[in-house]
């Protein structure tokens, strides 16, 4: 897998935003986290672990977990950490989360929005009879405030009806804006607070849906009420809203048209890019057409992935984000479509795994005594922070900033960290598995083991691993006092050497000929680090003809391989046997690569 050419280093601040929304890309903000001893009224673990109550309030811990996707928790303050229930993280680290509730993790949140370059979030707002969560969703509003200023990001408030009663919600939403928003809060005052026409923005998402209790009457006055308080009204509705069918109930059609924008709801819609062309074609475009026609502005819905296994049962990575593929193809064909604004669903939606905020990259993220999705997970390594850079690029495009451009334009990764994988579940996947690379060093004088068939090379489960349950494997035997070796490709990767770049990796030989069981690379211009004159740390050279490790035992190699090889490009990663002397059988376990700076 190649990538585009690296970015350049960092990312630069985007100016403050100005609030009209028409032409805008907007994140979902759901803000909903929480954790016991963060100081919120809630007093528990919620969202994590689904909110139910248990030992320690509901503390997430291996099969008590309502989330998919774990968090990138590196950048947060330890203030805004909490200890889980979980064992270590596959780096060792102690298996934290973050709560909402702490001014950082809004603040951050914000930050990242404004370096990425996105323009700002609408925040969830779930009503609720219980005044302890409604203490919480009052306070993170608030930081939101604070966050948004500070930054230069728009927000706007966004009532999600999910579960409301029919006979109670509309009352209840007119309450909260009046007394709550406008009032207590005084969200709107705020100089950020997203203004489209002159009118405050507000969003009302859930309308017309089938599975939701609100009626096509009760809708309308809601939305005939926030008219009437000067607002602008988005409504996100279902995703055939204008034919009145599949999840949207019938008698809705004048309802709909009461909304200044129309913003329909996809997630969990499509899969495939043939299926994303096709929604384009039937829904985006007459969508488009409908609200031109009808005096409505529209504000498709675009998401990453989706994956709900640790929640719903579903399957693991139901929907996978195909590393960063399925959410640019849906950005590249609203933009070829001639609209200007999206909606991005979610920044911080890790319950379902479509969050685009920071994620974990790989196994060495996530708690080894439990399952979650990574950014890896498709097979590729990817960086926490490649989805906030890949929404940034969207937004460009969108807006018309950039040009149209039909393929992911970034690379997976800026570094410091260039590759990394144990080969777990969710690590970077092999890209080819007993694959003698014939240009790469090739094979001579090694069969399989017991002197029938052939070396074979792959990932093993169960067996050995320095790491997680998985380790990649050569077996075979050496028939050739002299001249033997096998060299499997393993990896594709486009990973730039620079003078601070580190190849590192664990080996653990069964015998001392599997001490010649090692990594070796290939550089772009058909050179290999084994014929580089490298050196480890400690000065063995990098061929696999110098003895690696201590048999029966697991030993970390290190070689700052820029010294070497800066200002080359590495095209393949190897894993390789290669010895002259003896012959025999061989077994060689490899885990946890990683070249980074």
């Amino acid at each position: 897998m190649h990538p585009p050419p690296s970015e350049p280093a960092g990312e630069t601040t985007q100016a403050v935003v100005s609030q009209g929304i028409k032409d805008k890309v907007i994140a979902g903000y759901q803000g909903w986290f929480s954790a016991y001893g963060d100081g919120s009224p809630v007093e528990r673990w919620y969202h994590w672990s689904g909110g139910t109550y248990r030992s320690n309030q509901g503390m997430p811990a291996p099969g008590y977990q309502s989330f998919d996707l774990y968090p990138d928790i590196s950048e947060y303050p330890p203030g805004s950490l909490f200890q889980t229930g979980y064992a270590p993280l596959g780096n060792g680290a102690p298996a934290k989360l973050f709560s909402s509730y702490s001014a950082d993790v809004v603040n951050k949140h914000f930050q990242w929005m404004q370096q990425y370059g996105i323009d700002g979030a609408a925040v969830q707002r779930f009503m609720t009879t219980d005044g302890v969560f409604m203490a919480h969703r009052n306070s993170v509003a608030t930081k939101v405030k604070t966050a948004a200023e500070a930054t230069g990001r728009l927000f706007y408030i966004m009532y999600d009806i999910s579960g409301m009663d029919d006979a109670t919600f509309v009352q209840m939403i007119k309450d909260d804006w009046t007394k709550t928003i406008v009032g207590q809060l005084q969200l709107t005052a705020s100089p950020r607070y997203a203004v489209q026409d002159g009118k405050p923005v507000v969003a009302i998402w859930g309308v017309g849906f089938t599975d939701r209790s609100n009626s096509a009457a009760r809708s309308a006055e809601l939305i005939d009420w926030f008219r009437a308080q000067g607002t602008y009204v988005i409504g996100g509705v279902p995703t055939n809203w204008r034919t009145s069918s599949g999840d949207s109930k019938p008698g809705f059609t004048e309802v709909y048209k009461k909304f200044h924008m129309i913003s329909p709801w996809t997630v969990g819609r499509y899969k495939h890019d043939v299926e994303i062309d096709s929604y384009k074609d039937t829904h985006v475009i007459p969508d488009r057409d409908y609200c031109a026609t009808h005096g409505m502005a529209y504000q498709p819905v675009l998401f990453p992935g989706f994956a709900w296994y640790n929640w719903n049962g579903g399957p693991k990575n139901e929907i996978p984000r195909r590393g960063g593929a399925f959410l640019w193809k849906q950005a590249f064909n609203i933009r070829s479509a001639g609209i200007p604004a999206a909606y991005i669903a979610m920044f911080d939606e890790y319950d379902e795994g479509t969050a685009i905020a920071k994620a974990a990259e790989d196994s060495s993220m996530t708690p080894t005594n439990q399952y979650f999705l990574t950014l890896s997970s498709d097979g590729i390594y990817i960086s926490s922070d490649f989805y906030l850079r890949l929404a940034g690029k969207a937004t460009r495009m969108i807006e018309g900033l950039d040009a149209l451009t039909p393929t992911v334009p970034i690379p997976y990764t800026n570094g410091p960290v260039w590759f990394r994988t144990g080969g777990e579940e969710t690590d970077a996947a092999l890209t080819w598995s007993n694959t003698i690379d014939p240009t790469g060093g090739g094979s001579v004088g090694v069969t399989g083991p017991g002197g029938t068939g052939s070396v074979g090379f792959g990932v093993v489960s169960g067996e050995r691993a320095h790491g997680g349950s998985r380790a990649l494997r050569i077996s075979g035997r050496d028939t050739a006092a002299t001249g033997s070796f096998a060299y499997f490709k393993a990896y594709d990767v486009h990973i730039p050497v620079q003078a601070s770049t580190q190849l590192s990796f664990w080996t653990y030989p069964q015998n001392s000929l599997s001490q010649h069981v090692t990594v070796d690379l290939i550089m772009t211009d058909g050179t290999s680090l084994r014929d580089s004159g490298a050196t480890d740390v400690n000065g063995l050279g990098m061929h696999p003809g110098a003895s690696r490790g201590t048999v029966n035992a697991w030993t970390q190699t290190k070689s700052r391989i820029g010294q070497w090889l800066a200002g080359k490009t590495i095209d393949r990663i190897l894993i390789t046997y290669d010895y002259g002397p003896l012959t025999g059988d061989f077994v060689g376990y490899v885990d946890d690569i990683e070249i980074s700076n």
